[in-house]
């Protein structure tokens, strides 16, 4: 990150988007550590500090969880500039063939960028078991820090799959978590904020094999909107967790 001044962020004249420079100044990125991070030319952040351009949906939405704070919050325009040109491409960030493709540390750095909601939705609770190490401490730290943490598993053994009593069972006594059964998973479901990991489960294919997408959620959302309404039931519909006998 470039430790130039805050100061110079702005021209010698007052920036068109307060907003932003501010959210810039608190969060300690200059222009160019902000351009870095999102992969794009100074001279892009620099128009959007001291002019009223609105960005592409990817860059606010990317930029504004950089900074911590709300796109709209920064862009009030964001949803009329893109209401008719955001489309399921645009949520789409990586596609994998199957879930050993993905990165391997995807998963947790996706958990880590969280700060206000996680999900977790797991046919095949040891798959998180091996996809995040230390999955307990990681939601641990971010349920105490406001985050709203929930998982649904199955708490059925009937295929003889280990259940997260099995594999988490210190789970349970962690404030602010909530662990849920649910009869009737197919798919393995990471959501972090406005990042989603899901698989696309295929019949006559075995989960790990399935193709996994990875999305951000972007204005009206229509490609993660259904994930997102799926996750309401699931956890609308979903039960204790049993207790032991």
């Amino acid at each position: 990150m470039s430790n130039r001044p805050a100061s110079i962020l702005t021209e010698d004249h007052a920036p068109a988007n307060e907003r932003l420079r501010n959210a810039m100044i608190a969060a300690n990125l200059t222009v160019e550590g902000l351009a870095s991070h999102l992969g794009i030319d100074p001279k892009s952040v620099d128009r959007w500090i001291a002019t009223t351009r609105t960005p592409h949906a990817r860059n606010a939405h990317a930029a504004a969880k950089a900074l911590r704070t709300d796109p709209y919050y920064l862009w009030p325009m964001l949803d009329e500039r893109h209401r008719s040109s955001v489309s399921p491409r645009d949520e789409l960030l990586a596609c994998y063939p199957s879930r050993g493709a993905v990165p391997y540390d995807l998963w947790r750095a996706t958990l880590l960028g969280a700060t206000s909601v996680i999900d977790l939705v797991s046919a095949n609770v040891v798959f998180l078991a091996d996809a995040v190490w230390d999955l307990r401490k990681v939601l641990t730290e971010k349920a105490e820090t406001g985050v709203r943490v929930r998982l649904a598993a199955s708490a059925s053994d009937s295929k003889r799959l280990a259940t997260v009593a099995d594999v988490f069972p210190s789970l349970f006594e962690v404030p602010g978590i909530k662990v849920v059964a649910h009869p009737e998973l197919r798919a393995d479901l990471v959501r972090a904020d406005d990042d989603m990991l899901v698989t696309t489960p295929v019949d006559g294919l075995a989960p790990a094999l399935s193709p996994l997408l990875h999305l951000r959620r972007i204005g009206p959302a229509p490609l993660m909107a259904g994930y997102l309404t799926a996750l309401d039931h699931i956890f609308a519909t979903a039960t204790p967790w049993p207790q032991e006998p």
